[in-house]
């Protein structure tokens, strides 16, 4: 059967994304200590609110490092699969610690509109740019690799959030400086927090469905079963099932019922024919079970 695909899905370098987790880390660790120790000795509580954010980016990006040195190791007896999975749930632990933030920051946006606290203008456009560009250059560092694994890509949404409030802080912090209006700062923080819900829903959705083995959002399972059934040698296909075994490899079992039954070799064949299709549809552990009429299936969800 031809082959008319021409589909890229090449993992990124493993060392590449180990060094942007490593850098990420250490620039974030020391932006978020000197952004408290400022904030303490001006009394700013934006600078602290903003460190504390900062402090979870942090955390964030250990948890996707765990989760993703996790989907590295090797299956055990008790793990038949290894520990592919973790790297799923260390981008839905990223999504629910991004959704928390943003609660965290609309809330204390609104408790500062009864009583707006005097900010240091200056002092947060200097600190509030740094932060700008150490995040700017961390987010970038895994721009490429977030594009295919969805566990790398809530490390670039924390980081690339974290510019935007950044940003934000800057131009409150402006305004202030030339204006004293004090009030914008909590009008910047709700924007802020509705860009950062914004941007994370799409993550956490799709977090939560590979978590419960939904069809990964890459894959297209109507385009699957018109392929496998366009192909010639298969009469029909059922019991298909497509899922993520971590953030970058995906999984499907399917039953497949042949025109010929021929032998063990025609068969083989077949089923090698239809791996090598799926792979440029990045499916790339398939599972097929040969049978020579359809079932009788009553749950047409099987």
């Amino acid at each position: 059967m031809g082959n008319s695909h021409n589909h890229s899905h090449e993992a990124p370098s493993i060392k590449n994304i180990n060094n942007a987790f490593y850098i990420g880390i250490g620039l974030n660790s020391i932006f978020t200590l000197i952004e408290f120790i400022v904030g303490y000795k001006t009394n700013s509580l934006a600078l602290i609110a903003d460190a504390s954010h900062n402090l979870s980016d942090v955390a964030s990006l250990i948890i996707s490092l765990i989760g993703m040195k996790l989907a590295q190791k090797a299956a055990t007896k008790l793990y038949t699969y290894g520990y592919k999975k973790a790297s799923i749930m260390a981008s839905l632990i990223n999504a629910v610690l991004l959704v928390i933030i943003v609660i965290s920051i609309a809330k204390e946006a609104i408790e500062r509109f009864d009583a707006v606290p005097e900010v240091v203008g200056k002092v947060i456009i200097l600190t509030a740019l740094i932060g700008v560009l150490i995040n700017t250059v961390s987010a970038f560092l895994f721009y490429k690799g977030q594009k295919d694994d969805i566990n790398i890509k809530g490390a670039f949404l924390h980081l690339l959030v974290d510019a935007i409030v950044s940003v934000g802080v800057v131009i409150s912090g402006i305004i202030i400086y030339y204006t004293n209006w004090n009030i914008i700062d909590p009008i910047i923080s709700l924007v802020i927090a509705v860009t950062i819900l914004i941007s994370t829903w799409g993550l956490l959705k799709e977090s939560i469905k590979l978590a419960l083995d939904g069809v990964p959002q890459s894959i297209d399972i109507d385009k699957i079963k018109d392929l496998l059934n366009s192909h010639e040698d298969i009469q029909e296909v059922h019991h298909l099932h497509v899922w993520s075994l971590s953030s970058t490899e995906n999984a499907m079992t399917v039953h497949i019922i042949p025109k010929n039954n021929g032998n063990l070799e025609e068969l083989t064949s077949v089923k090698q024919s239809v791996k090598e299709e799926l792979i440029h549809e990045n499916i790339q552990h398939v599972t097929i079970e040969f049978e020579n009429k359809s079932d009788n299936c009553q749950d047409t969800k099987c």
